[in-house]
């Protein structure tokens, strides 16, 4: 621990200096203290990757939601889906006098791909749609 007279000292010389060690000593105290609570910051950090997971699938539903609205009052949707999956191995054989090297590579790749396109607005699907939308969102 550093030196009271030492740090009244530094504050009263430069106040941007006894910021920075106070923030120093701040860090360290918080170390010492996240030191005993180990369990419990495994578990903060748990939440918060479940917390990530959540938010992830919730964007999802809203970006499947939001493309299935505009599905909805276009007038002309073309959809084109891609599928392709490639693979590739290798296998290797190596002899030096009476060691002998077997080796075995592979790797996968699954690639999907949709595309929209979009021509037109149906006019009156977009009104009712949007005046539906009001009513739910009035509800609430």
């Amino acid at each position: 621990m550093l030196n009271p007279t030492l740090l009244n000292a530094l504050g009263y010389t430069s106040p941007f200096l006894k910021y920075i060690v106070d923030l120093a000593i701040g860090d360290t105290k918080d170390n010492v203290a996240s030191n005993k609570n180990l369990t419990t910051l495994e578990l903060d950090a748990k939440k918060q990757e479940l917390n990530i997971a959540l938010a992830e699938a919730q964007a999802r539903v809203a970006q499947e939601l939001a493309i299935a609205r505009r599905i909805e009052v276009a007038e002309q949707v073309e959809i084109e889906e891609f599928y392709d999956l490639n693979g590739d191995a290798n296998l290797g054989v190596q002899g030096k006098g009476k060691a002998i090297a077997l080796g075995l590579t592979a790797s996968g790749q699954r690639v999907s791909k949709r595309i929209y396109k979009f021509t037109g607005v149906n006019s009156t699907l977009s009104e009712i749609t949007s005046e539906q939308e009001q009513t739910l969102l009035t509800q609430k």
